[in-house]
């Protein structure tokens, strides 16, 4: 028997975070795993009570219960809660593999040291872990000290009730003979487009915007806000050549916390990118950029700066070489395919 422990969310729905974390669950659950009700209620808009007791009764159950104690359960960490209840599964699940799915490691995205201390307390419950790249693979074994196996998802998985085939496939025209590239996210925290405006020539591309929060001066013809969508809804609403990943303050680098957990972490907007058909543009320093070499997807740039020379030298063969590839990696992650495999790959 293989459990999970649904996701606990805060806060608003309307953001990649919410979606990366319910997906993850649509997968577990489309898989039959068994469900423990540790917060009340069984719909997304009921699960903010948590009911600790259930935890002492399934600990409780546990005792002498050898089927129960060599089971599998998953667990997805962020909730919040997670140092409360990994106690319990590790005591519960005792002889069998307890999986965590990490989304975020706050310790490198917020460099403090209280956080490192509580996820070494945290992921050492587990037996598996499944993280975003290798170099947070690394990072959980030698500063955090995880000593059971790691997987790696790579890309996560962005669940869609359905592909739009053609609008995955078709290639956009050219306004003004310019590539437009898409910017999804929180835009008031992206400092660098702004900057973008003041630093950068346009002679080779637009930016689309999507997204709330920015405040700057828009540009039509270079700079352009396109408005904001729910992650499920945004797919079918994203335009562009090109999907941007970038953060921070600046164009020339990405620097602090930010440009350090991108060498760590797999954004799940470089997944809506995916699923949306468009290519990637990624920082050269940052984790996925060895998936986008993989995939063959898109490219990487060391800044800004060079993106419109860069641009100008991509021929029409190798941007339909970088599309063919998306729309295959398109189809494995819409299904949820992705971390299904390794799921299956642990529990067989």
């Amino acid at each position: 028997m293989v459990y999970y422990v649904p996701y606990f969310h805060w806060g608003s729905k309307f953001n990649a975070g919410f979606k990366a974390k319910m997906d993850v669950e649509r997968i577990i659950m489309n898989m039959g795993f068994e469900r423990i009700d540790v917060f009340k209620g069984k719909t997304e808009d009921t699960q903010k009570v948590f009911m600790p007791h259930k935890l002492f009764s399934l600990l409780i159950r546990s005792w002498g219960n050898k089927q129960l104690t060599e089971s599998t359960v998953v667990f997805q960490n962020g909730t919040g809660l997670d140092w409360f209840i990994t106690p319990f599964l590790k005591s519960a699940f005792r002889k069998g593999k307890r999986i965590i799915v990490i989304h975020d490691v706050e310790s490198i995205r917020l460099g403090r040291k209280m956080d490192k201390t509580r996820e070494r307390r945290v992921f050492n419950k587990f037996t598996h872990a499944i993280v975003h790249s290798k170099n947070m693979a690394d990072y959980l074994r030698n500063e955090l000290g995880f000593r059971g196996e790691v997987l790696i998802l790579g890309f996560f998985d962005y669940l869609l009730d359905h592909l739009d085939q053609q609008k995955l496939s078709s290639i956009p025209e050219k306004p003004l003979g310019k590539y437009t590239i898409a910017f999804a996210g929180n835009l008031a925290k992206s400092k660098f487009i702004e900057k973008m405006l003041q630093k950068l020539s346009f002679n080779n591309y637009i930016i689309y915007l999507y997204g709330k929060g920015y405040q700057g001066q828009m540009k039509e013809g270079f700079l352009e806000l396109k408005g904001a969508f729910h992650p499920d809804e945004l797919p079918y609403k994203l335009e562009g050549h090109f999907g941007l990943v970038w953060d921070g303050e600046e164009v020339e680098t990405i620097a602090g916390t930010t440009g350090e957990y991108l060498k760590y972490n797999s954004p799940h907007k470089a997944s809506l990118y995916i699923v949306s058909g468009l290519p990637l543009i990624v920082w050269k320093e940052a984790a996925i950029f060895e998936l986008v070499r993989e995939y063959n997807i898109g490219f990487g740039i060391s800044n800004l700066l060079e993106l419109d020379e860069k641009l100008s030298k991509i021929t029409e063969d190798e941007y339909n070489f970088w599309k063919r590839n998306v729309i295959r990696l398109a189809q494995k992650l819409a299904a949820g395919k992705n971390l299904e495999e390794l799921l299956r790959e642990l529990i067989n």
